[in-house]
């Protein structure tokens, strides 16, 4: 074709509509199958747009169901034809003189009495075509009698007034055919079962402190309540004034839950609201500790404390816990979690079991600082550190032996590594004692003199002092990142080093300079510098000094 209009064009032009459409088939129709029709309509006349099914829902805020629904819908009256559902194409026909127009589905005469039925009733408002279309359809839908149909409308008018809206009608009507009360007599009798329990719902509405009427719906789960899940009226009663924010569906919720663990009488249903209270209670004073604020708490019981709970573990075991998480930077539920999958699986549950593991690592870490100390590495032990030294305790190395590893390592690019590979050699060459360390160029021998008392004692004196200003600097804003990015980039570059990979190896060597310079930025607001977070020592002989593990002592040039 060689002509054809814009799309610009198309949307200021005119789509034209038979008067058979608004005459025969408007009247009796849907607003959305009115609406589907026109703009097919349109689209025809306007090719140019080039609208998919998913574009024409989107545009009408209707779902591609609905749409092919509808389209359906026209199909059964001859006015158009789908004739091919991927991709989805519908084909227009003409109105006018058609001979593939079917009949109706329905006849409007059939429900004319009912129409003024419903006007009747509802007199504070018309009711439009399209409303009443939608009556006559769920009425041929679920197959209810137009006598049957009134007397849900004169329920509605009467819960709602006369001005009520039709999609509370349609609502309540379609409750009604989908649970199969379609004649006169299961409608009263419904009703009357309603009006009869109307006190019952009333009861249960005043415990969960709602402020409404009851309505049909209400009693559609009193009666799953009574009949299906076995409780007393008053048993329900006493349930729903144990929420505190309760509605219909929370109560329908806690009831199932009750029920699941058979938990009928009100001193069951007592019994399992004070665990649960205490459950939630316990929760928020977890979420407290790690200072972790939630506004929803269910959340939280569900994926978290009832599953600690299951696994043994008391709630002062489990605030214990969370204490312990807080002071060591694991203050989200999650990583909460994962020590507490740990501990389970160690099968350590118990608060005493608890407190004697945490005492353990707590050495362990103490003995870890020391070693990353006398190793040049000023930072806080981490789990990759714990792991080291658990490897190196497997190879049945002393304190002693481990401690002169990490003085061996001192001024090494990656001591902790390094310090792998010496003991790693020394457990090939069965050397577990100092005095079997031989004197290499790659490994020197530790001068047992520098580990005579005095030094020592000066030594954890330098130790405490770094450990002192560090408390100090992790209070100033920001510090605790930069510092705790400068100890997680150590391992960074060792792994880097070991794999040889020197482009990596820059950028983290680069960023590590960065961090230095925006950390001695930082201790300057304190008047410290990052010498003042290493222990410095003094030789017990000649009183030089220098930092553990990073300078020869000029006595005996050996590394102290």
């Amino acid at each position: 074709m060689i002509c054809s209009y814009s799309k610009e064009y198309a949307v200021s032009a005119y789509t034209g509509v038979e008067n058979a459409f608004i005459t025969e088939y408007m009247p009796i129709s849907s607003g959305d199958a009115v609406k589907v029709y026109l703009y097919g309509l349109f689209l025809c006349v306007n090719p140019a747009l080039e609208k998919s099914l998913s574009d024409i829902a989107e545009t009408l805020s209707l779902s591609e169901e609905k749409v092919k629904e509808l389209f359906s819908y026209w199909e059964d009256f001859g006015i158009c034809s789908v004739i091919s559902e991927d991709p989805y194409q519908v084909v227009y026909l003409p109105i006018k003189g058609s001979t593939n127009s079917k009949p109706r589905k329905y006849k409007t005469e059939k429900y004319t009495e009912f129409s003024k039925g419903v006007q009747t009733l509802i007199m504070g408002r018309m009711i439009s075509t399209g409303e009443f279309t939608e009556y006559y359809e769920i009425m041929e839908n679920f197959s209810i009698k137009p006598d049957a149909m009134l007397m849900i409308v004169k329920y509605c008018v009467d819960r709602k007034g006369t001005d009520i809206g039709y999609h509370y009608v349609a609502k309540v009507t379609k409750d009604f055919g989908m649970r199969g009360i379609n004649t006169v007599e299961k409608v009263e009798k419904e009703l009357s079962s309603y009006i009869l329990r109307t006190s019952e719902i009333q009861n249960i509405l005043k415990a969960l402190s709602v402020k409404r009427q009851p309505e049909i719906e209400d009693l559609t789960l009193l009666k799953k309540w009574t009949e299906e899940l076995g409780f007393e009226t008053e048993n329900i009663v006493f349930a729903a004034s144990k929420l505190k924010k309760g509605s219909m569906a929370k109560l329908d919720e806690f009831l199932l839950e009750l029920f699941a663990i058979k938990s009928f009488s009100k001193e069951e249903i007592a019994e399992y609201s004070e665990k649960k209270k205490e459950i939630y209670e316990l929760t928020v004073k977890i979420n407290r500790a790690l200072s972790v604020y939630m506004d929803v708490i269910d959340t939280a019981v569900d994926t978290y404390t009832k599953k600690w709970l299951s696994f043994g573990f008391t709630g002062e075991t489990l605030l214990f816990v969370a204490n312990h998480c807080f002071k060591a930077g694991l203050n989200k539920l999650p990583l909460m979690d994962e020590l507490i999958e740990d501990l389970y699986k160690k099968g350590i549950i118990s608060l005493t079991g608890v407190s004697d593991h945490f005492e353990e690592l707590k050495k362990s870490d103490e003995f870890m600082k020391k070693v990353l100390l006398t190793a040049g590495v000023n930072r806080r032990p981490n789990d990759w550190d714990r792991n080291n030294l658990a490897l190196w305790k497997s190879w049945n190395f002393s304190d002693e032996m481990i401690l002169s590893a990490a003085s061996i390592a001192a001024g090494k690019s990656s001591p902790i590594p390094y310090m792998n590979g010496v003991l790693s050699n020394w457990k090939n060459k069965g050397v577990y004692t100092v005095d079997e360390v031989t004197e290499t160029k790659e490994n020197q021998p530790v001068n047992q003199e520098n580990y005579n008392a005095e030094y020592e004692k000066r030594r954890n004196r330098a130790v405490l002092a770094a450990q002192k200003n560090l408390d100090a600097a992790m209070a100033i804003d920001g510090f605790g990142g930069v510092y705790s990015r400068l100890n997680s980039i150590e391992k960074d570059l060792a792994f880097a080093e070991i794999a040889g990979n020197k482009e990596a190896l820059l950028a983290l060597e680069n960023e590590k300079k960065s961090l230095n310079e925006k950390l001695e930025s930082l201790l300057k607001t304190i008047n410290l510098t990052p010498a003042d977070l290493l222990p410095k020592y003094a030789c017990s002989k000649c009183n030089d000094t220098g930092y553990i593990g990073t300078k020869r002592c000029d006595c005996f040039n050996k590394k102290v």
